[in-house]
């Protein structure tokens, strides 16, 4: 494997060697216009472009038949071991209900919470309490969808004050207000910054390299929603060292997996 990361990515070369991990993909059915949902189609997908393992929670988070989609994560998990992982998502509408729902698919081998406020719940809503203790009590992740709002960045905090072991990723960090995002993952030491969002500003993925740390980055594609090979160039593409861009692509979501207590 000759060149740097950029000129093999340019090349069309798989970075198989690199060991890259997805913090944030997605499985089911959406109204994105999408020719093949299928679990299949996205480990191909990774295989063209190198990608060793994808996180995936279900796109059903939005709505209460949750429990659905996590049976389909389940599925493509089963049948691609080591290539998806999953999130579980949560309807916090019964505390207890969603506890157990955690706590089920915690114990098959997921590796942490996915939570949307498209839903209309906070994420601080007394629902995902004991969800959120059971994850905590395992290291697991915890992937907020954020989008910059003042609200969920206290939102933030205030979980990771309350729930030290979990490992908190922010989707779509500098989505707006990066010098916010910036803040939180260097106040917090359990927050973390995933860099998946359609449209970047050119320098985003150095600027928040450089206020939070290299160690508090992470890469995530949004697939199936947005493409995994325009999410991986900008990482490609960015002024960063090769060592870091391996550290954001790979090592720091393995080190960060490898806390998990199954």
């Amino acid at each position: 494997m000759s060149g740097t990361l950029l000129e093999r990515g340019r090349r069309g070369e798989p970075l198989a060697d690199v060991g890259v991990v997805d913090v944030h993909g997605h499985l089911g059915r959406t109204d994105f216009c999408i020719p093949d949902l299928t679990p299949a189609s996205l480990v191909a997908t990774m295989d063209r472009l190198g990608v060793a393992s994808i996180i995936c929670s279900p796109i059903r988070v939005f709505g209460t038949h949750v429990e659905v989609g996590n049976r389909e994560v389940l599925e493509a998990a089963r049948a691609f071991p080591g290539r998806i992982l999953g999130y579980v998502g949560l309807w916090p509408a019964d505390a207890g209900e969603a506890r157990a729902e955690a706590a089920r698919y915690l114990d098959r081998s997921f590796v942490g919470i996915k939570l949307h406020n498209a839903s209309g719940f906070s994420y601080m809503d007394a629902g995902y309490a004991e969800a959120l203790a059971a994850a905590n009590e395992r290291r697991a992740f915890l992937l907020l969808h954020t989008w910059g709002r003042e609200e969920e960045l206290a939102e933030v905090r205030q979980l990771s004050d309350a729930y030290p072991d979990l490992s908190i990723i922010l989707a779509h960090s500098g989505s707006q207000r990066e010098e916010q995002y910036v803040a939180v993952a260097r106040e917090c030491a359990n927050v973390h910054l995933d860099l998946c969002l359609s449209l970047t500003p050119r320098g985003l993925v150095d600027r928040l390299v450089a206020g939070a740390g290299v160690e508090k980055v992470l890469w995530g594609s949004d697939g199936l929603f947005l493409g995994m090979a325009h999410q991986l160039g900008k990482v490609l593409g960015s002024r960063l060292s090769e060592d870091e861009k391996v550290q954001i692509l790979s090592g720091n979501a393995r080190r960060l997996l490898d806390r998990i207590q199954r």
